[in-house]
């Protein structure tokens, strides 16, 4: 299947977002104001002509910005097939925060391409840039997971289930053979988020991942667990700060 890319052009003003995470790259370059967030407990900003890389199962969180963005989002698999490609050890570990004027030309180039073949190559060409010059020698990978055989079942079953809105919380919590307060409890300590902000996370992710495969937005909604459209546009928009709509 073709790599699911994402990316998209926004503004926001006087917004904070709740934490969360994503299992891909998400990397961004500000074009104006500043962004304030914090990622893994780091306090970041990130002014305009910075570039600001959040790597895959990291919690983070905005916090009150206003500023301007073009956010790229790129598959964990397709950084490593072009790692492996180049010798370099995975999990590839970017810098958080990049100063460099080639890298942004590269970015913007992006979005003022509609040639999706073209598009296609400038991301190739731009991942390979960041792998060349912008990773850490020894990287570390950072993931909200759990060896704990009752938490990991736990979790694999809202994975298998994110598709239906009728998941019952109470489910959840008898297939951990626990009684809900303390499956919540367990569960929230282990992944930084309550059982329904994951199910929530999972969600969206699974609409941008249809959206990047044309697919329409009720059909989106649907087919990724939410009632309707507008329950998943407000959702979405609640993650990302913008409309699934500005996807480009």
């Amino acid at each position: 299947m073709k790599p699911t890319y994402l990316l998209v052009k926004s503004t926001f003003t006087d917004q904070n977002y709740p934490r969360h995470a994503h299992d891909g790259y998400s990397i961004s370059l500000v074009l104006e104001g500043l962004h304030r967030f914090v990622v893994e407990g780091e306090e970041v900003e990130a002014n305009e002509g910075t570039v600001r890389v959040v790597h895959p199962f990291e919690m983070h969180e905005t916090w009150m910005s206003t500023w301007v963005h073009m956010n790229l989002s790129i598959p964990t698999t397709q950084i490593e097939v072009r790692a492996h490609l180049m010798d370099i050890e995975v999990p590839v570990v970017f810098h958080r925060l990049i100063h460099d004027p080639h890298l942004n030309d590269m970015i913007s180039n992006l979005h003022n391409t509609t040639d999706t073949a073209k598009n296609d190559r400038l991301i190739l060409a731009l991942i390979d840039y960041l792998l060349l010059h912008h990773t850490y020698e020894t990287p570390e990978a950072k993931r909200s997971t759990s060896h704990d055989p009752v938490l990991q079942q736990a979790r694999a079953y809202l994975h298998a289930h994110a598709d239906s809105p009728e998941i019952d919380l109470d489910a959840v919590a008898r297939e951990a053979h626990m009684s809900k307060y303390h499956f919540l409890r367990r569960f929230k300590q282990t992944f930084e988020r309550t059982p329904h902000q994951y199910l929530q996370n999972l969600r969206i992710d699974c609409v941008r991942m249809k959206l990047a495969q044309k697919i329409s937005l009720a059909e989106a909604a649907l087919s990724c667990g939410f009632y309707d459209q507008s329950h998943m546009i407000k959702t979405y928009k609640k993650f990302y700060g913008h409309t699934p709509k500005e996807v480009k």
